[in-house]
């Protein structure tokens, strides 16, 4: 595609129509995003170590109570918690995606499990007293996929074992379709290693409460324009409760974060917790 043919060419974005979630297993795509991962400078791809600290204790004292645990964390990154609580005794398992995220954090540590896999064909295991899908991800998925992942994780999770989800407020996903478009130049940036424009349209979709991203890369050298896009549900807290319910969740409790109380820093997440029934 050219610069003529995104403008000549336009169409409407529509939810689920623009592709799945961005080229997470791609490796050259993997690769650019550990880096983001491990800045130091945003909470964006990854939080800063102080505040993954913050949550594991929060997770360590009022999740876990301090007693040790079988621990499956979905889409686990470069295994930041996976690590700490593996060093706090818990026998953890992290999958994700991202080649590169995966290889990153099997070298941190040999304490931990990681599998390279996209969460909803993986095999999540039994006998996990914790199970957590954290940092939003939860809404990327279409909305059978999500309560396939829940029925996955209920079954995976012991009696009265914990569902951590810290999933994305309505609000929050709606803002991010109503955004205007826009546009930035990057030497070198997530989607390209070389120069580009990086032009970005949202809509939001009442009908279906869902909020549609298309990502437009214009090459800085070719002319040639990649696009990729992303879809993310929204739910109302009723919304979550019927749906935990119906795939066989009970003590359905909310929190601001996973600080345990509200954080300013990150006000458009919240966090429930659930027990396998």
């Amino acid at each position: 595609m050219t610069l003529h043919d995104l403008i000549s060419n336009a169409s409407p974005l529509k939810p689920w129509a623009e592709g799945e979630k961005i080229p997470w297993d791609d490796p050259e795509f993997s690769a650019r995003m550990l880096k983001e991962h491990l800045s130091q400078q945003h909470n964006a791809a990854s939080r800063r170590t102080e505040k993954i600290d913050q949550h594991i204790n929060w997770i360590y004292h009022h999740i876990l109570h301090e007693r040790p645990a079988n621990i499956l964390d979905l889409c686990c990154g470069p295994g930041f918690y996976t690590q700490r609580l593996s060093q706090l005794g818990h026998t953890c398992t992290g999958i994700d995606f991202g080649p590169a995220s995966i290889a990153y954090a099997r070298e941190q540590t040999n304490k931990a499990t990681y599998v390279q896999s996209d969460i909803r064909h993986a095999d999540y295991g039994t006998q996990r007293d914790l199970a957590m899908l954290i940092f939003g991800e939860f809404n990327v998925f279409q909305p059978t996929d999500a309560r396939e992942i829940l029925t996955k994780i209920h079954h995976a999770l012991n009696p009265n074992g914990t569902l951590l989800l810290e999933p994305h407020h309505f609000e929050a996903v709606k803002k991010i379709g109503m955004y205007d478009p826009t546009w930035s130049k990057h030497k070198s940036g997530l989607f390209a290693d070389h120069p580009h424009l990086w032009l970005e349209e949202n809509a939001w979709d009442e009908k279906t409460q869902t909020a549609t991203t298309r990502y437009n890369i214009l090459d800085a050298d070719t002319g040639e324009v990649t696009q990729h896009g992303s879809t993310m549900q929204a739910y109302t807290d009723d919304d979550f409760r019927a749906l935990l319910t119906e795939c066989g969740f009970s003590n359905i409790t909310f929190y601001s974060s996973l600080l345990g109380e509200e954080d300013p820093s990150q006000t458009e997440l919240c966090v429930i917790t659930a027990k396998r029934s």
